[in-house]
């Protein structure tokens, strides 16, 4: 389904919603906005960077299980 559709059918869903429904809603929306999760230009460029020497194999990485070991040590 087309992103423009789906926005069409939550605005008509929202407009003959309920008052808790609406509440809802905007409390998701003030959570979305207010994330603390979010990254910044230089740390996405940063997890950019990592996946790229993973994925190169410049990086060191390590199964689970060499991690609970160590972890154990």
């Amino acid at each position: 389904m087309r992103t423009s559709t789906i926005r069409e059918e939550v605005q008509d869903y929202i407009s003959q919603a309920d008052e808790r429904f609406i509440h809802l809603v905007y409390g998701m929306i003030q959570a979305d906005k207010s994330s603390e999760f979010l990254l910044s230009d230089s740390e996405h460029q940063e997890v950019k960077k990592r996946i790229s020497r993973h994925r190169t194999g410049d990086s060191k990485s390590y199964t689970w299980d060499e991690v609970k070991k160590r972890l154990q040590s």
